[in-house]
């Protein structure tokens, strides 16, 4: 049941999407039995097929295959002494085709720990990765082991070849060659761990000696891996000619099976002769020895009559040096290959490898650069369920010529037996040969002919239409081509209304108004006039002002004169010579008495009046104390000279809707404060500036004086 519990795990993971595998390398110390490895999930969890193994050998190598995720890999040494010193240079190293690390570590301790993820990665093709070996695989990913040409034997002597091809069960499979009749073991074979990649051995024998070859499987079921769902091996002994000295394998069950007796005869491949240089027609390029048989020189051009460029000279039709080729391969059943592959190779090109998934269907195209007249090789690997890839998968090569290669389904039931299996073919692109063709040359004309190559009368379309008499663009569908749309106001009562307008385009209503910018009112936002146009009068435009304009409608710079209201008598206590509107109410005179301050009174002050017209006594001399104890009525009244200030400064207008006027006497000393408190400085003390709408408190201080208003801004 371990085989069929090992492949029930193993098949799965080669068809998942999301599967990954590390190749873990293991070089042992002298002590292999301490030595032990085990890989966990983040989790610590360590499946029933837990990948742990003890080594037992000095080398070793084991594909993991495990679902994409975050690991630990664990390496133990029961000894306690690791594997790096002392008994041994041991190493070990983690690696796969996907980025996994690469590093090579060693360890002297009881244990080291790795942690490492794992990608999602196509299955991993093994092989030799080593070139100049003779089964180098350019597309291997994961290393398998390599056989390199047999060393020249001896004189006397001669090669046989052992090619072991490992079932699935590679490590239960062993060989010996033992001479007839003395029963000597002269070679052996065992250890292997790659499943279906050919190991090459050469043996160096005596010609004439007679030999038995002697095969084992300790399992006892042969190289027979599809007997439990594997993939089939084989072993095959040849000389080097290739001719084919025994076979053993494929679905053949044994424990043990020998050949009959064999003899190494002389066998001396042939060498190719012919011509060896490529520049001759005569060239042989499977030829190793030249036999001089070069003569004619090749003279590539076009070698067929009646062609534009016919080179009657030309031996060697001339064709591209490369030109692009389609490889589809196909899937019969659309469930993808399960881990096979299909390269090409050209020369020292190399291409893919390519696989299906079962989510590219029944067919899939890859376009491939190959030079023309060099012959390719296509090269399948099977791997997994082998028997079932190559009797659903296939391949077809197309090119300028048609298809020049394929391999269709069932034919590659071979391939579960080789690996890889091969197709040869030559690609050749089109050739250097134009025939004659007449017609129109030039791209844009409706007559072109693009095979054309003698020139002839060509047609052209009208601008903006194309050979049809149709838009080459029109957006819109109307017939009128969007090079010739004309986008303009397409309604009759608008302004701008457009008779040639073709597309709807923006409209503007009609304004009436004064379009003349001469005029006083004109309007720039008018477009039509309707003769409603005033001239400029220009004048003083301030009612405020003494010469002010009730008819002008544009203010002169400068031209207004301040209305300055105050007493004109020169008589007068209180003259103002700026003034200029009469206010000699507002007179003061002298009336010949002071008052308790020591303040003239005037005589047309108030308190004065009545303070005669009362006790006459009280102002033949200075107001005393005894007169304003006895006459109460005047001490609580504003003083004569507050009533001159308050009747002399004036603030307007107010409110305002920027500037403030001013009338004080000569020595007035004005401050403006702001709602805040803070003092607002100005140039004009006549005509006063507000910075912005708001409350304004402006102070006017005359010989101590002092009086307050509130002006508004609006």
């Amino acid at each position: 049941m371990q085989r069929i519990i090992s492949l029930l795990f193993f098949l799965p993971l080669l068809a998942s999407a999301q599967q990954g595998w590390v190749v873990v390398t293991l070089q042992a110390d002298q002590y292999s039995g301490e030595t032990s490895w085990l890989i966990t999930d983040e989790s610590g969890f360590v499946g029933e097929e837990s990948p742990g193994v003890i080594a037992s050998s000095s080398f070793n190598q084991q594909v993991v295959f495990l679902p994409a995720g975050n690991y630990t890999f664990t390496i133990f040494d029961s000894f306690g002494d690791g594997i790096c010193c002392g008994f041994g240079e041991g190493w070990f190293s983690l690696t796969n085709a996907c980025g996994v690390d690469t590093a090579v570590y060693d360890f002297n301790t009881a244990e080291m720990s790795i942690p490492f993820e794992v990608l999602p990665c196509p299955p991993p093709i093994f092989g030799c990765m080593e070139q100049g070996a003779l089964d180098y695989n350019p597309w291997a990913n994961a290393p398998g082991p390599c056989s390199f040409p047999p060393e020249q034997c001896g004189d006397g002597e001669n090669n046989i070849l052992v090619t072991v091809t490992p079932d699935t069960y590679a490590g239960e499979i062993s060989w010996d060659i033992m001479t007839f009749p003395d029963g000597t073991i002269v070679a052996d074979g065992s250890g292997y761990t790659t499943t279906g990649v050919p190991v090459l051995e050469a043996i160096c024998l005596p010609v004439g000696t007679e030999f038995k070859v002697n095969v084992y499987d300790t399992f006892g079921d042969g190289m027979c891996g599809s007997c439990y769902g594997g993939v089939d091996g084989n072993l095959s002994v040849t000389t080097l000619c290739g001719d084919t000295l025994y076979y053993v394998g494929d679905t053949t069950q044994f424990e043990s099976v020998g050949s009959d007796t064999l003899t190494v005869g002389l066998c001396v491949p042939p060498v190719p002769q012919g011509c060896t240089d490529p520049w001759f027609v005569e060239y042989d390029p499977h030829a190793v020895i030249d036999d001089g048989s070069c003569e004619t020189e090749v003279i590539y051009g076009c070698t067929i009559p009646g062609s534009i460029n016919f080179n009657p000279d030309a031996n060697t039709l001339e064709t591209e040096d490369n030109c692009d080729f389609t490889l589809t391969i196909t899937d019969g059943a659309g469930d993808g290959w399960f881990g096979s592959w299909i390269g090409v190779v050209q020369g020292d090109e190399i291409f893919g490898p390519f696989t299906m998934h079962p989510n590219d269907g029944f067919e899939k195209e890859i376009q491939v650069p190959l030079y023309s007249g060099e012959a390719i090789d296509v090269l399948f690997f099977t791997q997994g369920n082998a028997e079932t890839t190559a009797n659903q998968c296939g391949f077809y090569f197309d090119g300028p010529h048609g298809t020049f290669l394929e391999g269709g389904t069932n034919p590659w039931a071979d391939a579960i037996k080789k690996f890889p299996y091969r197709y040869i073919g030559t690609p050749l692109c089109d050739d250097f040969c134009e025939p004659v063709v007449v017609g129109c040359t030039i791209p844009f004309a409706c007559n072109y002919n693009p095979d054309a190559n003698m020139p002839d009368s060509c047609t052209f379309p009208i601008e903006y239409y194309d050979c049809t008499n149709l838009c080459i663009n029109d957006t819109d569908g109307d017939g009128v081509c969007d090079e010739l749309e004309v986008v303009g106001c397409q309604d009759p009562t608008a302004f701008n209304y457009d008779e040639t307008a073709t597309d709807a385009g923006d409209c503007e209503d009609v304004v009436f108004g004064c379009t003349d910018p001469t005029q006083f009112n004109f309007n720039p936002e008018a477009n039509t006039e309707n003769g409603s146009c005033i001239p400029f009068i220009y004048g003083c435009m301030d009612p405020l002002s003494l010469n002010y304009d009730e008819d002008a409608n544009t203010e002169l710079d400068d031209s207004c004169i301040d209305a300055i209201a105050g007493c004109m008598d020169l008589d007068a206590y209180n003259f103002d010579p700026l003034a200029n509107v009469p206010d000699n109410d507002n007179c003061l005179y002298d009336a010949g008495c002071i008052t308790g301050p020591g303040e003239p009174y005037w005589a047309n002050d108030y308190c004065y009046s009545w303070v005669i017209e009362v006790d006459p006594y009280c102002c033949e001399s200075e107001w005393d104390a005894v007169c304003v104890e006895q006459y109460e009525y005047c001490s609580n009244q504003v003083s004569s000279v507050d009533i001159a200030v308050q009747s002399l400064i004036h603030f307007y207008p107010n409110p305002t809707s920027r500037f403030v006027r001013v009338q004080a006497p000569i020595g007035t000393i004005i401050t403006v404060v702001d709602a805040a408190g803070r003092k607002i400085p100005f140039s004009d003390m006549r005509n006063i500036e507000l910075p912005s709408p708001g409350i304004y408190v402006l102070i006017a201080n005359y010989k101590g004086r002092i009086k307050r208003e509130t002006i508004v801004r609006q």
